[in-house]
């Protein structure tokens, strides 16, 4: 059986032929990861596949992007917040990139519940905060509206749903159960319970 441990050292492998080999200076923060990404992955599943371990996660990881996309992110951000200069950070947020095809800041806070469906090509750009049961689909970006805007920041409520190739840019809020439908431009505010489409979106519902 295959550590988690393991798993991330063959992961910095496929992408570097050098990288800062410390990775016991990680291994306190993995069982947390696990245990975030098993409720991530059991929500997204709605309880069917009833995972409990690392030993029944690795398979949804290994053949998942998304997953894997998600155990990453989960495990960047508690290195994150408890570590932030650990040099091996910024090769893990690569290798997350390079394998997945998603692009995750970890200092974004994302609730649990987080739901990556297809997943590539998505971009959560740096100091979000999304709340806990969010669904993002494939080629959406979370970012800036004006280049270089580090006060522009996006705040996302809880059970909120972005479909395929949205763009959310700027200054915005979304509330609670708000959906964002399927190749639109978000460039404001959405209520709780509002779905917005468009380009640029407007309420439609």
């Amino acid at each position: 059986m295959h550590t988690a441990l393991d798993y991330i050292r063959f992961c910095l492998k496929t992408c570097y032929i050098d990288y800062p080999n410390q990775l016991d200076s990680i291994s306190s923060y993995l069982s947390p990861a696990i245990e975030q990404t098993l409720f991530d992955t059991n929500a997204k599943y709605q309880g069917k596949l009833k995972l409990r371990d690392w030993k029944d996660l690795l398979p949804l990881v290994q053949t998942e992007p998304t997953i894997e996309a998600v155990f990453f992110y989960r495990l960047e951000r508690l290195i994150f917040l408890n570590s932030p200069d650990e040099p091996l950070l910024p090769y893990l947020a690569s290798t997350m990139r390079r394998r997945t095809g998603s692009e995750i800041y970890y200092s974004t806070e994302i609730g649990k519940g987080f739901n990556i469906q297809h997943g590539f090509g998505i971009v959560i750009g740096p100091r979000f905060k999304i709340g806990d049961n969010f669904v993002i689909h494939q080629g959406v970006t979370l970012g800036q509206k004006n280049t270089n805007s580090p006060n522009e920041t996006i705040k996302i409520g809880n059970n909120v749903t972005i479909f395929a190739n949205a763009s959310i840019l700027g200054n915005i809020e979304i509330g609670d159960n708000a959906k964002v439908g399927a190749n639109s431009v978000l460039l404001k505010s959405v209520e709780s319970n509002a779905v917005y489409a468009g380009i640029p979106a407007k309420r439609v519902s």
